[in-house]
């Protein structure tokens, strides 16, 4: 047996590039790989639930104030569905806190300015 010659049957290199398709496997970019959608990231209603943990219902408002935080992480983390969903609920329990906000704001102001009266009557 001789090692000279290649066996019979060899049909030399490979093609140049390889074989299949150039580049790696998946998508462009790769697996995981989400681009950002243009624009902003949607609006947290950071203030709405701030209000709405000062008014009667602090757990309506400290809930809202978790959700409305997530916001940004979820969008900076690429997880944009997830972000805009915590907007939306962010936004509804806002919006609860804040319609219970306004009966107490305006309680205290009627029970101040009651106060006020009847130390201005008696004196």
């Amino acid at each position: 047996m001789s090692y000279d010659s290649p066996p019979p049957g060899n049909y030399g290199p490979p093609p140049p590039g390889g074989y299949g398709h150039s580049g790696a496997y998946g998508p462009p970019g790769g697996y995981g790989y989400n681009p950002q959608p243009p624009g902003e990231p949607p609006k947290n209603h950071l203030v709405l639930n701030i209000l709405g943990i000062i008014s009667c219902m602090p757990v309506i408002g400290i809930v809202g104030l978790v959700f409305a935080i997530m916001v940004r992480s979820q969008w900076m983390s690429g997880d944009y569905h997830g972000a805009q969903s915590s907007a939306r609920l962010a936004k509804i329990l806002g919006i609860i806190g804040t319609v219970l906000f306004v009966p107490v704001a305006l309680y205290v102001l009627f029970m101040i300015t009651g106060v006020i009266m009847v130390i201005v009557t008696e004196t």
